[in-house]
């Protein structure tokens, strides 16, 4: 009877120990806040935490802006602002040969002239030059402006003739001769419209012609052919600009 009290006794003081050391207890918190202000900080706390997780937008700085505005497309010229001009050679103009010159810009240094020349009569009878001729050619202005100042031209010619020089008449075969060359000119401006134009060119020129005695139905003398190296242009030229 007093073992069966001893063994109780022990029971009962050895299970709370052993309850005790198996239950894991959470630390404690201290702090001097009341509890409903610590609820309201962590709910705080969460909230910025909710916002920073949005990607923040980056704003674009105003000199970005104004060099995204300053690289606009510039307008292009319109075709009205292209040098363009109409002229007349006055050196071939004083020896019977009309002529008609078109020149139109092609590229903001570059310019196209086409001129065309004619003359379809006999000045004299023992000197005279019927003719009708093509002389396009491509330039290179020096200058900033173009139609002004030095250049510098390509040029390629065809021409169809019938010449009387003293005692021979040269006439083509019906191919036109034909060549190119290379030339320097300058223009000078008179006015707001109009300028004049100094132009000399050296080139190569081939031609195949007959010869015959420069009389009324004279006789053919022979067939030539002649491939030819030495002035090919020259001018005075008047110069209208539009």
């Amino acid at each position: 009877m007093r073992l069966n009290r001893i063994v109780l006794i022990g029971a009962l003081v050895t299970l709370p120990a052993l309850a005790a050391a198996q239950s894991v207890t959470k630390p404690r918190i201290q702090t001097s806040a009341a509890p409903e202000e610590t609820a309201v900080f962590a709910s705080g706390k969460k909230n910025a935490e909710k916002k920073n997780d949005k990607p923040a937008v980056s704003e674009t700085p105003t000199s970005e802006k104004r060099e995204k505005k300053s690289k606009a497309p510039k307008v292009k010229p319109t075709v009205t602002d292209r040098y363009m001009a109409l002229k007349t050679n006055i050196a071939y103009d004083a020896v019977a040969v009309l002529n008609l010159d078109y020149e139109v810009q092609v590229h903001p240094r570059m310019t196209l002239d086409i001129p065309v020349m004619w003359s379809l009569w006999d000045a004299q009878r023992e000197h005279a030059l019927r003719t009708v001729a093509l002389q396009p050619e491509l330039r290179w202005w020096m200058g900033s402006e173009t139609g002004r100042g030095h250049f510098f031209g390509l040029h390629a010619h065809a021409a169809w003739f019938n010449l009387k020089w003293d005692d021979t008449r040269y006439q083509d075969t019906g191919r036109p001769l034909v060549g190119a060359g290379l030339s320097y000119g300058y223009k000078l401006p008179i006015g707001e419209h109009w300028g004049a134009e100094f132009t000399i060119g050296l080139g190569y020129a081939n031609m195949k012609y007959n010869t015959y005695y420069n009389v009324e139905n004279g006789a053919q003398i022979d067939t030539r052919i002649r491939n030819y190296w030495g002035p090919t242009k020259a001018g005075v030229t008047l110069v209208y600009k539009f």
